[in-house]
């Protein structure tokens, strides 16, 4: 008898442990997570609307909510002091908040160079940086003024020799064709290309052109989360990178989940200009990783605002970025590997 028990409880010990190993482990809660954007969302935005309809942050456990510029706050801010959990931003505006004592570290680059450049109507004749004295520029309040200096230098020309003239985001293209300013500081791939395709041939002058290394725009979060839950900025870069995956194979699809949070925008127009973005990432930056950062890049980012004197201090690069996640992913290399294809 007391055998025929062993050998039952044996058997339902058995039985228990099978059923466990088929059954499904309860869903893990999502983390709900708060991306503070740069800008209204358009083209090169494709990635995160386009990754969130996919599912992809959803695998990876993440509720996440997309978040435009709130006017008279600052995004990093938010992030930095746990208001918020990632965000993307101008690396300008990212040394500018970290050099003011904000606790906010860059993970993940996105834009590789800077694409900030002034921008003129053909019809103007201002196509050097010599025939900008005495112009106007149209100016984002959260701009450093040392990201012109290399182009107006260049031309023996001091910050007293143009106006810079703060406008609302959105509102520098109008101001510039209705003759209100007779340049604008914005994307070479940006503002540029919208004024062609309406009508309106520009002048570009690219900053890089001008002797700047400096990053366009990355990814960020706090040091805390980054140090607090690294699972966390993991998952979310590992969604985001498959998110990139998806817009690169599927530009119009990708656009069009902006388009759905931002029905001004044009579908072919930021299409274009998401096309224009993927050739930008296909560069020795990249070669091996998307997104990794380097310590020069980094300290040229930092001097050039710290010569214009714009900063409270020089952050060094060490406490500026981490690659330590994103080396990580496979999924980065597979998007390196992908870029040297066009995007369709």
């Amino acid at each position: 008898m007391a055998v025929e028990k062993l050998k039952y409880a044996v058997a339902l010990v058995l039985a228990l442990v099978a059923a466990a190993a088929v059954a499904p482990w309860p869903a893990r809660a999502a983390d709900a997570v708060i991306m503070r954007l740069n800008f209204s969302p358009w083209g090169m935005h494709a990635a995160y609307f386009g990754g969130r309809t996919q599912g992809y942050y959803k695998d990876e456990a993440i509720d996440l909510e997309l978040r435009p510029p709130s006017q008279g706050q600052m995004g990093e801010l938010l992030v930095g002091t746990g208001r918020e959990q990632f965000g993307i931003t101008n690396a300008d505006s990212l040394i500018k908040a970290r050099a003011s004592g904000v606790p906010v570290v860059a993970i993940m680059a996105d834009q590789p160079d800077n694409p900030y450049s002034v921008i003129t109507l053909k019809k103007s004749g201002i196509d050097t940086p010599a025939k900008l004295k005495g112009k106007k520029i149209s100016w984002f309040q959260a701009l450093e003024r040392g990201l012109l200096d290399p182009v107006i230098q260049s031309a023996g020309l001091t910050r007293e020799d143009v106006e810079l003239v703060t406008v609302a985001r959105g509102a520098e293209v109008q101001l510039l064709v209705a003759g209100q300013v007779d340049a604008l500081f914005g994307y070479s791939f940006g503002q540029a290309l919208t004024l062609e395709q309406r009508g309106f041939p520009v002048n570009v002058m690219p900053i890089r052109d001008y002797g700047v290394k400096m990053y366009g725009t990355v990814i960020y979060t706090s040091e805390a989360l980054l140090k607090s839950n690294p699972e966390l900025v993991k998952r979310f870069l590992r969604a985001t990178i498959k998110g990139f995956i998806f817009a690169h194979g599927n530009a119009e699809a990708a656009v069009k989940e902006v388009i759905a949070h931002a029905p001004d925008r044009e579908l072919s127009l930021e299409t274009k200009k998401l096309l224009i973005i993927f050739m930008l990432y296909n560069v020795a930056d990249y070669a091996e990783r998307f997104g990794q950062m380097t310590d020069a890049k980094w300290q040229s980012s930092v001097e050039l605002l710290a010569k214009g004197g714009d900063l409270a201090r020089s952050p060094v690069p060490s406490e500026m970025y981490s690659n330590a996640v994103l080396d990580s992913l496979p999924e980065a290399k597979a998007l390196a590997a992908r870029l040297k294809t066009p995007a369709k």
